[in-house]
């Protein structure tokens, strides 16, 4: 996993909950899209697909149920970087691997690679009562 020692502050963030449902990934590249309006476009492109990815990881690997029926998408913008990051109610799977996990052809098990692919730094960590966030630091583009 490429990430420091310590990993940088974020100063202002920009957040939304959504509810699981067939159009949240589009719902998440929407918020994110209008967070980096006046952002360069490779890097809203990036953002762009890195918020779909761990979205639609969070909403295909995380059970759903009673309370547990949301994913919060957050925004961060530190000093040279924007933090993409993706909250959601937890699992008991394993840690979230940033790598492909099938060939080259396959359409699915990619998207953690291409996480890690576009980013300078990513990662995992579960907070209080299970949540999981998953995220990764974007260089900005000036």
């Amino acid at each position: 996993m490429r990430m420091a020692a310590e990993i940088p502050d974020v100063d202002v963030w920009r957040h939304t909950t959504l509810r699981r449902n067939d159009r949240i990934s589009w719902q998440a590249r929407q918020a994110t899209g209008l967070w980096l309006v006046d952002s360069h476009p490779a890097l809203r492109a990036d953002a762009l697909q890195v918020v779909a990815e761990l979205v639609a990881n969070a909403v295909r690997h995380v059970p759903g149920g009673r309370r547990r029926g949301w994913v919060t998408v957050r925004l961060g913008f530190g000093d040279g970087f924007v933090r993409v990051q993706v909250i959601d109610p937890g699992a008991r799977r394993a840690v979230p691997c940033f790598g492909s996990q099938t060939g080259t052809l396959e359409e699915s098990g990619r998207g953690l690679g291409i996480v890690a692919a576009l980013s300078i730094r990513y990662g995992t960590e579960v907070l209080g009562r299970g949540h999981r966030v998953v995220w990764a630091d974007l260089a900005a583009i000036p």
